[in-house]
């Protein structure tokens, strides 16, 4: 392994500093597997696990604003990304060069961990598994050069100018695991990695049920919170966050006007029904209006001698820039002492900035604010111990190991949709185990009750984003009885993986998954045990059959009815009939017999 600074060249092209190479002997075809993170740069896929041939140079790019940057890049290499603020989006798509990738593309957007498989000089099978330590923009390339593949880690010229990288404190490196094996097997391995970068306290824990007030949008105040509250407790739900429109402005974290009772009153309407109180922050973010922005322009990240507009036109604060540190601490020290037990952060976190007025180096301003969020993260963690931290930055970006270490769970699915639930549970599944994925869920009329419900029973936090103060009876009784399943198996869910369910008798089509007829997931957990949930979308004609994955006899409960069926071996291997015919949800539970 060679950790020597270089100028790295691809095909002739200057791609920026090469800060770590391996060289793998591979002597026939490999491929790559990665993770797509969601973004919304490309709301339409992601989460999803791409395989793509070796046969060509592939660029992985990873990091805070990795999807965008891709869509950059492969229109040009040379492509200087940016923040422009144009009238067709909100700041939410953080350049409009080129389209999102596809499994042709040289530039590919991924989470921070990907595996190479191929076969040896003897024929073997081998896996080689990459896991990124750090947050920042980072470029990995790899290239066949004869029997072998040579993988850099490359920092881009875009982000980190090659006459700085020396100046940098310390350098991003990648893990590497080898084995023999496929994906699979380099997939679990990257999987115990990934779970011991985890703080001690998230690698088992129960995940919560959580109630956030997002399906109201921002148009939130203390009354509307009070009935959210009143139905959290008919649920038994444990979590209440109040979503974006608590806050005086972005920026400015202390309640608004229309929460007159402040985090006193918060604090109590949370306590009285059962509930802790969460709350959603922006905390790289500030509103032009904000106080802060108004008392502390300089405080503001800019890039190319323009501020960053971004989600919900908000500008970035400079995380790299110490006295931000200190003022976000003293924020978040109010709230955590107010009676905060939850964090949820969201919007544009690391922020690219180039500014001479802040305390980092000009050059180096994205290193500066991955290491000035983390540090905040740190700090609040060891002060106040007993507020959780979910990741839903724009999307939970990034996914590396820092990210976990920081974090007790991260966003699934930013849609708040049952099929992109479904994919996000499997992506994320390959890595994460099943108590570490939040899934977002939003009233969704259009579908059956079992259909809106089902998916969220497997894995979790399980976060209702609906109107639950004007949710029907039956509707209401018919989610405690699957969020009872649900608390049934979460005990089993930091052991265990989600995966897609194995169905024969009907083939997906070569869509994306979340736009298939049928949706169909399952928790597995090394006992045998599995908790499958299904989602008919259109009407299905031919014959679906189920095989769970245990091979002997087993006892399937039907998790809506109660009723349950024993089947043996054979007929687990002939499989179980679903029906299909109609649009509906399923949910059942697998004990070995």
């Amino acid at each position: 392994m060679n950790q020597s600074l270089a100028t790295f060249s691809l095909e002739g092209e200057v791609l920026g500093t090469s800060i770590q190479s391996y060289l793998i002997e591979l002597a026939g075809p490999a491929s790559l597997r990665i993770l797509r993170p969601f973004s919304w740069d490309a709301k339409h896929r992601a989460f999803e696990g791409v395989e793509i041939d070796l046969s060509r140079p592939v660029v992985v790019v990873s990091g805070p604003y990795a999807t965008a940057d891709v869509q950059a890049w492969n229109v040009d290499p040379n492509h200087d990304v940016g923040f422009p603020e144009s009238a067709e989006h909100d700041g939410v798509l953080y350049t409009l060069a080129g389209e999102p990738a596809t499994s042709d593309s040289r530039y590919q957007d991924a989470a921070g961990w990907f595996t190479i498989a191929g076969r040896n000089e003897k024929g073997e099978n081998i896996f080689v598994g990459f896991a990124l330590e750090r947050s920042n923009t980072q470029l990995v390339v790899i290239e066949r050069q004869g029997k072998e593949l040579k993988v850099d880690l490359v920092l881009p010229k875009q982000v980190y100018p090659i006459q700085a990288v020396a100046r940098m404190k310390d350098l991003p490196q990648m893990q590497i695991i080898t084995g023999s094996g496929r994906h699979e097997d380099g997939e679990k391995q990257l999987r115990r990695l990934v779970i011991q970068s985890m703080p001690a306290r998230a690698r088992n824990y129960l995940s919560p049920l959580i109630v956030d007030t997002w399906g109201f949008g921002t148009n939130v105040d203390e009354e509307l919170v009070i009935a959210v509250a009143k139905t959290a407790k008919r649920l038994e739900l444990e979590i209440l966050t109040v979503d974006k429109g608590w806050e005086t402005t972005v920026g400015d974290w202390l309640p608004g006007p229309h929460f007159p009772s402040g985090m006193p009153g918060l604090s109590e309407i949370t306590k009285s029904n059962g509930t802790r109180l969460g709350l959603w922050a922006a905390l790289g973010n500030a509103d032009p209006k904000s106080k802060v922005a108004q008392l502390h322009p300089e405080w503001i990240a800019s890039w190319r001698g323009n501020k960053q507009v971004v989600s919900h036109r908000t500008n970035s604060l400079c995380l790299g820039h110490e006295p931000v540190i200190e003022y976000l601490l003293g924020c978040l020290g109010e709230l955590a002492e107010g009676g905060l037990t939850w964090l949820l952060h969201d919007f544009e976190t690391i922020s690219r900035c180039d500014s001479n007025q802040h305390t980092h180096d000009p050059l180096l301003g994205e290193d500066a604010g991955v290491r000035g969020w983390y540090s905040l993260l740190g700090q609040f963690r060891v002060r106040y111990p007993n507020v959780w931290i979910e990741n839903c930055w724009n999307g939970a970006r990034p996914l590396d190991l820092q990210m976990v270490a920081h974090h007790d769970t991260t966003i699934g699915d930013d849609w708040c949709d049952v099929r992109h639930n479904a994919v996000a549970k499997v992506g994320l599944g390959r890595y994460l185990p099943a108590h570490w994925c939040s899934a977002y869920a939003q009233d969704q009329n259009s579908l059956p009750l079992r259909s809106q419900l089902a998916i969220y029973a497997v894995g979790g936090p399980w976060i209702l984003m609906g109107d639950i103060p004007n949710w029907s009876q039956e509707k209401l009784e018919l989610c405690k009885s699957v969020m009872g399943c649900y608390r049934r198996w979460r005990t089993l869910f930091p052991e265990g993986r989600v995966d897609w369910t194995e169905i024969s008798g009907w083939e997906p089509g070569e869509g994306w998954k979340a736009d298939q007829d049928l949706l169909a997931i399952s928790f597995l957990h090394d006992s045998g045990k599995e908790l499958m949930a299904a989602v008919v979308i259109n009407p299905i004609a031919e014959e679906v059959r189920w095989h769970p994955r245990h091979s002997s006899a087993v006892e399937v409960t039907d998790e809506f009815t109660g009723e349950t069926f024993n089947y043996s071996a054979n007929e687990v291997k002939a499989g179980i009939a679903l029906p299909t015919s109609r649009p509906e949800g399923f949910l059942f539970s697998v004990q070995p017999n």
